[in-house]
């Protein structure tokens, strides 16, 4: 739905196959990140999707308890997301941007997605249509479809086709080619068989109950848990370890609920389903020819640190400006390979840290002593609390992950001699190097840099004559590129971005600085779309 508004919103016609005939009706990811978010406030529904879910001062705590009846290990402390979105108006709190990171179900996500689908007449809807087989001919690529209720098949003949279809993405499939890395990997959690399910809980009269969270992790020899608040009003979805291989039924679901909870706690299972944790697989290439891949269909997560639908929701972005600048004609012929330069490293990456997050929070031991009123219980629940409080505050509060991503070796950019700032998870450097996200700047209350960027590419100027301006002006009119210049005369913002000039996509990434225009404006507009 993220491509497909991207793709929208430039009146470049799309179609959007879905073999369900709706939105999802069980919760998936919980966190959306801050780098999703902008994102959401450039596509007009950040705002939206706050005001679902939780209330706006509901605490988005991340808390660990021996069950939650039992006993509290440890607990990170985080606010509403009014608060958060006050402090980041602000510019304090963690999230160095416009829009602070939102703890909210994917659920309300694609509700305000596919409400937004209806306001650009250029995407055509297809829900309840399956995508079956697609072959590449010449210029165009033929899209074998089916409609679900009926049976009838149509072929569709697009330019391009991208797989945002799964793990077990069919048009990756069809494509040969393989998802390399992780799989199988056991831990005492987030690593084995799972169950996800969507509940309502409420605790018995009498019985203890844990302080408001948005999230509530169980720790004990028997059953590991993650219960996240959906709405504040009862329902849930639990992640539970499945503790013994025996049929998923009701039963069972229920039985291991309450052992998560310590109390009779389930008043509703609404669904569940099984799924497998300790994944860490990366697509070998992010499509072929015609037909590109985007999302899970080209990375699959376990979820710790909440970076799967993220990193998919940046591939949209990135792929969708590039087949645009193709549809409208300014796109050169090396634009649409940088897709896989630009984002299967980052990939990797953020791979590489969810799998780390996994490993810390998985590997967690726990005796039976952790539950016993004693010394020795005592002693456990404190060591075990430190550890989990440093965990928590290492894996949800990661400016760095979301927002200090780089395409360090993308064909768009030139490196302008300036040394890269660490790569660290917890720490966030803003910088204005090329190929790394251009820094926030608040112009007025309320009013983001972000908000005033044009819809593909700013020439943002923070000094100099306007004689630099008017000669990349000038190249990139001569070569189609849409440009729109920004001229700002903050000394605080020239001292963020550290030159007179600079050139920002339509990602929000920074494609290129300087004091002055190149002496060869024409290749500038030349590399950077791609030609």
């Amino acid at each position: 739905m993220v491509l497909a508004l991207e793709l929208g919103r430039r009146s470049v016609g799309c179609v959007l196959l879905n073999d369900k005939p709706g939105i999802a009706e069980a919760p998936k990811a919980n966190a959306t990140s801050p780098r999703s978010m902008e994102h959401l406030r450039r596509l007009g529904i950040a705002r939206r999707f706050r005001d679902l879910g939780l209330a706006p001062d509901y605490p988005t705590d991340v808390a660990y308890f021996t069950r939650l009846s039992g006993y509290e290990l440890a607990r990170l402390p985080m606010p509403g997301w009014g608060a958060a979105v006050a402090e980041t108006a602000r510019g304090e709190g963690p999230w160095p941007g416009p829009e602070p990171a939102h703890r909210g179900s994917q659920l309300f996500l694609e509700q305000v997605l596919y409400e937004r689908l209806a306001d650009f007449p250029a995407i055509e809807r297809r829900f309840g249509w399956r995508f079956e087989r697609a072959s590449e001919r010449g210029d165009a690529v033929d899209v074998e479809t089916v409609e679900v209720a009926t049976g009838r098949s149509k072929i569709i003949t697009a330019d391009y086709l991208v797989g945002c279809d799964g793990g077990g993405s069919r048009v990756r499939k069809g494509l040969g080619i393989e998802l390399e890395g992780d799989a199988g990997v056991v831990r005492a959690f987030m690593g084995g068989s799972m169950v996800a399910a969507h509940i309502r809980l409420a605790p018995p009269a009498g019985a203890r109950w844990p302080r408001p969270a948005w999230q509530y992790w169980a720790v004990n020899p028997e059953i590991r848990a993650l219960i996240i608040a959906i709405d504040g009003k009862g329902r849930y979805v639990a992640h539970i370890q499945l503790p013994q291989r025996r049929p998923l039924d009701a039963g069972y679901v229920r039985e291991i609920i309450e052992r998560a909870a310590g109390v009779p706690a389930l008043q509703e299972i609404i669904s569940f389903v099984p799924w497998t944790a300790g994944y860490r697989l990366l697509a070998q290439h992010y499509g072929a020819g015609r037909v590109f891949l985007a999302g899970d269909s080209a990375h699959l997560f376990t979820p710790t640190g909440g970076m799967g639908m993220n990193t998919g929701i940046d591939d949209a972005v990135n792929l969708a400006w590039k087949l645009a600048a193709i549809a409208k004609g300014w796109g050169g012929p090396k634009l649409l390979a940088s897709y896989e330069t630009d984002r299967r490293p980052i990939g990797a990456r953020n791979l590489a840290w969810s799998k780390r997050f996994a490993d810390s929070v998985g590997t967690t031991p726990a005796t039976p002593a952790i539950e016993t009123d004693s010394d020795e219980g005592a002693r456990e629940r404190a060591a075990i609390g430190k550890r989990l409080a440093a965990h928590a505050a290492h894996e949800f509060l990661i400016p760095g992950i979301h927002l200090g991503f780089r395409y360090e070796n993308s064909p768009l950019t030139g490196p302008d001699g300036t040394a890269a700032p660490p790569d660290a998870a917890n720490e966030y450097t803003p910088t204005a190097r090329p190929g790394h996200r251009a820094p926030h700047l608040w112009l007025a209350s309320g009013v983001a840099l972000y908000d005033r960027l044009g819809p593909e590419f700013t020439l943002l100027q923070l000094g100099g004559s306007g004689a630099g301006a008017a000669a990349i002006q000038q190249a990139f009119a001569a070569r189609g590129v849409p440009l729109e210049v920004l001229r700002l005369e903050r000394a605080a913002a020239r001292a963020l971005y550290q030159r007179d000039y600079a050139l920002i996509g339509p990602d929000q990434m920074v494609y290129w600085r300087g004091d002055d225009a190149p002496a060869d404006a024409a290749a500038l507009a030349d590399r950077v779309r791609g030609a």
